[in-house]
């Protein structure tokens, strides 16, 4: 939320600069108002801009990357610090005897607008120049340019929830207009990290731009809230609402595909929702096809399975986005909007072998449709399995650009989402993470990308392959099994305020690049635009090979990178079964087992004992240990002394949505030579928590 140090003097603040300004005419130029605005709506996705722009990135790429052809293509020095060739734009001043040097981020000679901002860390200082002014908007801090921007720019105010709107992970959604210019430059030692995303609308020569200046967030403050609040309460009750309906429940027998809507006329859908009914509803949510058909075209504009068009795949991941939203009762939601002119149809193909059953709801408004302007919601997926990532640790292994969407013709780029199963074996996200590739969207004519990126988390808006779940308005990672990053993955991104628009043609790619080799691999992922009629892409019917089942392959923990000196014991091996202690069974587990404890009161004790080859004071152990809605709380103590994990004695097993396998590594703990007592402690006062335990992890130095 946007705060002053008084919430209210800020509003006050605001509502009087409102009340002095409201009598000045409607300007029709691009504001910071307006463009907050643009945060929120929707339905102007449907039509081309009204004034054409292009949405380009600058990044710290590897600056050995310059084409497909030359080796550098895949180099992935991109931000750590001492790369082989800064990622700048420019040397402007070469490193003094400290090694703080001046770097060139970007200058842009042109009317535009910044739009999006992201770093997984960046030391040093930030300045940013609007118009070809002598003194910066802003110089200080460039980690608060890119996470506390709104605070950068308006020093009085302060942004004490940064999970909403504005700071979205690692990601900061905050328009900058400016009429004439803008460069930015970093002053900082390039060995230290200097990650960077500067996401930038450029818009044609003569366009009228406001540029911006601090007041603009005094200005728009009540907008600002509005904002925050219409971003963060997507969801909805519809039932009254004119223009929505329910979908009368229709049964879909294996095989077959059922027709579930058909409209008539010049409308849009602005909302639909599905619910679907199976025994196997993971397999069920896959195998369940999606096909919408606008306008009587011969190839549906949007296909993909059910789960996946909603972004919850596999299976069922609850989370909360701004365009769609998955609940818990397996209610699905699409807020982004569907024009059409004459027609739309709903399909529903049951490739697997049981009969499911679909609900849901839906609503539709009138749409003025406007030849050469408007335009339909395209979604296209597709898959690969049975791949081997390739690591990027292994000058062996031939990295290679995933086609996420070729398209020809006029339209704008609003999201995509991947799908991932990655079964390695190491357990930890240093080792096991799928994402070191970049993303690579060229833009009508480039020779050289429009957004070349640093990697994919960083394009999904987080940082440091972070495992755990998450979801915001414009992005998310609603499913991740873990440990670390391994098992299935999910996340997705919308293009809200950052669409990119083309007019002739898009190629979007994405490296898969792996911490390690990894065969059996399977990279699904989803693109979500809008296209003239006309438009042409890469349109490939599902088939059936493509919507398998995957299936969860048996794994045993492997020590490398994060894990590597580490000896694992697996819970089965070490804590016996009784009343209150059961084994699961499933491949999901390493070893194929995991012990779950459920205890009945507060003070319940396990224990159990571990060998060391030797004494030491330095040891290390870990636990890998189930996380979620019913995940108790326990203490850990070794030879009767208590365990610290990252400075708290209590390990939380507490998680929203669906479990997930979390790691906990101590901190170092004194081990004697031979066996050792290792005691579990419940701390819940109620029951019906469980602690899932898979395996114990020993490090000794």
């Amino acid at each position: 939320m946007i705060l002053r140090k008084s919430k209210f003097g800020f509003l006050a603040f605001g509502l009087i600069f409102l009340l002095i300004t409201s009598c000045k005419k409607t300007d029709p130029s691009i504001t910071t108002g307006t463009l907050l605005e643009e945060m929120v709506d929707l339905n102007r996705l449907t039509r081309l801009p009204e004034q054409e722009y292009r949405t380009v990135q600058y990044s710290s790429y590897d600056r050995r990357s310059t084409k497909p052809s030359e080796s550098g293509w895949f180099a992935n020095e991109d931000g750590f610090g001492n790369e082989p060739v800064p990622g700048f734009e420019e040397v402007l001043k070469s490193p003094d005897e400290r090694g703080i040097g001046e770097y060139l981020i970007c200058d842009i000679q042109n009317p535009g607008a910044i739009v999006r901002l992201w770093t997984a860390g960046i030391k040093g200082k930030i300045r940013l120049f609007l118009d070809d002014m002598d003194t910066p908007v802003i110089e200080g801090n460039a980690e608060d340019f890119f996470w506390y921007t709104v605070a950068s720019l308006w020093p009085e105010v302060t942004e004490t929830d940064s999970s909403i709107t504005f700071r979205q992970f690692d990601a900061v959604y905050f328009p900058i207009p400016f009429a004439k210019s803008c460069r930015v430059e970093w002053t900082g030692d390039i060995r230290d990290l200097h990650f960077y995303h500067v996401g930038v609308r450029l818009y044609d020569p003569g366009t009228r731009i406001v540029t911006f200046k601090a007041s603009d967030i005094i200005q728009n403050a009540l907008k600002l809230l509005e904002i925050q609040s219409t971003l963060n309460s997507a969801k909805e009750e519809l039932t009254s609402e004119i223009g929505y309906m329910e979908l009368p429940e229709i049964r879909v027998p294996s095989g077959s595909t059922m027709e579930i809507l058909k409209l008539e006329g010049a409308r849009s859908i602005d909302y639909f929702s599905v619910k679907i009914k199976a025994d196997h509803l993971e397999t069920a949510l896959r195998n369940s096809v999606l096909s919408i058909y606008f306008d009587q075209a011969s190839i549906p504009q949007i296909q993909a399975p059910l789960g996946d068009f909603f972004g919850s795949a596999p299976g069922l991941s609850p989370y909360q986005s701004f365009p769609f939203s998955v609940e818990e009762d397996s209610s699905m939601v699409c807020r982004f909007v569907m024009p059409f002119k004459q027609q739309a149809r709903i399909e529903i193909e049951n490739t697997s072998r049981e009969d499911v059953t679909i609900s849901g709801g839906i609503r539709t408004t009138g749409y003025a449709w406007e030849e050469g302007k408007s335009m339909h919601l395209r979604a296209r997926w597709r898959i690969e399995h049975n791949i081997t990532a390739p690591s990027i640790n292994d000058p062996g292994s031939e990295i290679s650009d995933y086609i996420y969407l070729k398209a020809k013709g006029k339209g704008r780029l609003v999201g995509a989402a991947s799908f991932i199963y990655n079964p390695c074996n190491v357990p930890t996200s240093w080792g096991n993470w799928w994402g070191e590739g970049d993303e690579k969207i060229f833009v009508d004519q480039d020779t050289f990308p429009s957004f070349f990126g640093t990697g994919s988390e960083d394009y999904y808006n987080y940082s440091w392959s972070a495992s755990h779940l998450f979801s915001y308005p414009y992005c998310g990672q609603p499913r991740n099994d873990g440990p670390g990053n391994r098992g299935y993955a999910s996340n997705f991104r919308w293009h809200i305020l950052d669409d990119i628009p083309f007019s002739e043609k898009l190629a979007f790619y994405m490296e898969l690049a792996h911490h390690g080799v990894v065969p059996e691999f399977s990279y699904g992922r989803i693109v979500y635009f809008y296209a003239l009629p006309d438009l042409t892409d890469d349109y490939q019917k599902i088939a059936l090979s493509d919507i398998q089942q995957i299936a969860y392959l048996p794994w045993s923990p492997e020590a490398y990178l994060g894990s590597a000196g580490f000896r694992f014991i697996q819970s089965e091996q070490l804590i016996d079964e009784n009343p209150n202690i059961q084994a699961d069974r499933g491949n999901f587990w390493a070893e194929g087992a995991l012990m779950m404890w459920s205890p009945t009161r507060t003070g319940e004790k396990i224990s159990f004992q571990i060998h060391a080859d030797r004494s030491s004071d330095g040891a290390r152990i870990g636990f890998t240990l189930l996380k979620g809605p019913e995940g108790g709380t326990m203490t850990i103590q070794v030879n009767g002394n208590p365990v610290k994990f990252k400075g708290k004695d209590t390990v939380d097993l507490q998680g929203p949505r669906r479990w997930v396998l979390d790691n906990y590594l101590s901190e170092p703990v004194q081990l004697r030579g031979g066996q050792n007592e290792i005691t579990l402690e419940s701390g819940d006062p109620v029951k019906g928590k469980k602690i899932g335990i898979d395996f114990v992890w020993i490090k000794e130095p």
